[in-house]
């Protein structure tokens, strides 16, 4: 009873994370936005089709077993030769485990942020932006790949830290590691970022085991003196295995293609994105310059109608879904990384000076690394871009600004409690704000358009 009082912010957390993500899954019709591809490569692996892929083929697995195991229920149809057509499948068919897996990151991000630093305060407030922030919301709601690289690429890094925090090496918590930072980048190639992330904060740890700590480090990040010592077998595991992951990976769809080899596959995905350079090919394309302030969310379903009220007036009813990003939290995060990096350059010249390092020190390298990393390689991509490729460096945004309130909080003074529940209340007011636009809720078009405050959000 009292483990379940202790935990009772994130049990509640998990709960409300779970109930938005499953809430009227399947009400939204099917095929909506990229759900005209994604789903029906899932499908062709049962149906026998052959297809192409813009990206590696761990996401098609993940939706044809989604598929798959939902027609196995009991309570479902059973699939048949006449029904493998992606318009005659229930949507939540290739939507539930992308609900599971948008659910399961919330527990993720609450233990890593644990793990990051020990203070249960801070990982609660993590794991409420990843519950409220509406990215990560309505590709869970959808048959979309982008939640299943995100979902594996942090529980990556949460494995990572584990390994790191271990009094003894454990060679099979490593390989298991390496395996699940090769699991992200086969979905999406830009997964590669949350391996990066781990090297270059592998690599400053290395670093700092140099140096003297002048704080309690223990409850922060640290690496332990057995891992110093085995650190070559440690590197060389981490940068062989997950690409030896990413290749067995493949083995089931170039069996099922035949005609490609693996350096064709390649090449053809290559020359997919590189000839795409139009940055304004799409509607809905935005810089990565102008993701942290969603100057342009992604519609993805629109539907309206004509209804009468009670009192007999006519009015337009519209259903849609955007990719609509919690406002309050993007920018709140992304002023906490600004702090935080302003705060970590002062501390690497201290550092520099006197041999010496505090604890946050190594959590904000972390964290900024993560971010970074993430981030700034978009700039240098030249084809479109969307809102969602910032999901990855959200995360780390997130953990940057949990630590800015987390500290504020330890304040004293009525203008930092006032502070703290002002940035709380600004992040939950959002949300629920544009709840119905991430939901798909019925709306009149007055509340919608009150709801659009720029132009080119529409």
């Amino acid at each position: 009873m009292q483990r379940v009082k202790d935990n009772f912010p994130i049990l509640c957390i998990l709960f409300i994370g779970v109930f938005l993500r499953f809430f009227n899954l399947g009400t939204i019709p099917g095929e909506t936005f990229d759900e005209v591809f994604y789903p029906l490569y899932g499908l062709s692996y049962i149906s026998g089709e052959k297809f192409f892929s813009v990206h590696p083929p761990l996401g098609n697995y993940l939706m044809s077993f989604g598929i798959y195991l939902y027609y196995l229920l009991p309570w479902t149809e059973t699939l048949s030769s006449t029904s493998l057509e992606l318009s005659n499948l229930n949507p939540v068919s290739y939507r539930w485990l992308g609900a599971l897996a948008g659910s399961a990151l919330i527990w993720v991000s609450y233990n890593l942020s644990l793990l990051l630093f020990n203070q249960k305060k801070f990982a609660i407030l993590v794991a409420l932006f990843f519950c409220l922030d509406g990215s990560f919301l309505v590709d869970s709601r959808f048959g979309l790949i982008n939640i299943y690289m995100s979902f594996f690429g942090f529980l990556s890094l949460l494995l990572f830290i584990t390994f790191l925090k271990k009094e003894n090496v454990s060679v099979l918590g490593l390989c298991i590691t390496a395996i699940v930072f090769g699991l992200a980048f086969s979905i999406k190639w830009n997964g590669l970022g949350f391996f990066g992330a781990s090297l270059c904060s592998l690599f400053i740890l290395f670093l700092l085991s140099k140096v003297k700590p002048v704080d309690n480090i223990k409850n922060g990040l640290l690496i332990s003196e057995s891992l110093l010592s085995k650190k070559v077998h440690v590197v060389s595991i981490l940068l062989l295995l997950p690409f030896i992951a990413y290749v067995v990976i493949w083995i089931p769809e170039l069996i099922f293609s035949e005609q490609y080899s693996l350096i064709d596959r390649h090449i053809n995905i290559s020359s997919y994105h590189s000839e795409n350079i139009n940055q304004k090919a799409h509607p809905y394309s935005s810089s990565w310059y102008e993701w942290p302030f969603m100057t342009k969310p992604i519609g993805y379903y629109f539907l309206s109608r004509e209804m009468m009220t009670a009192s007999g007036a006519q009015v337009t009813i519209f259903n849609s879904v955007h990719l609509f990003p919690n406002l309050a939290l993007y920018l709140c995060s992304l002023f906490a990384v600004f702090i935080m990096s302003l705060e970590w350059m002062n501390s690497f010249f201290k550092t520099l000076v006197t041999r010496t390092y505090e604890s946050e020190f190594a959590i904000s390298s972390f964290i900024l690394v993560g971010f970074y990393i993430n981030f700034i390689p978009w700039a240098f991509v030249s084809r479109s871009t969307f809102l969602y490729h910032y999901q990855p460096s959200s995360g780390f945004a997130f953990m940057a600004l949990g630590l800015l309130l987390y500290k504020i909080g330890l304040k004293q003074g009525a203008q930092y409690r006032t502070l703290y529940c002002l940035v709380l209340f600004l992040i939950v007011a959002a949300s629920i704000y544009w709840l119905p636009l991430q939901l798909g809720l019925d709306i009149d078009s007055e509340s919608f358009y009150n709801r659009m405050w720029s132009k080119s959000w529409i």
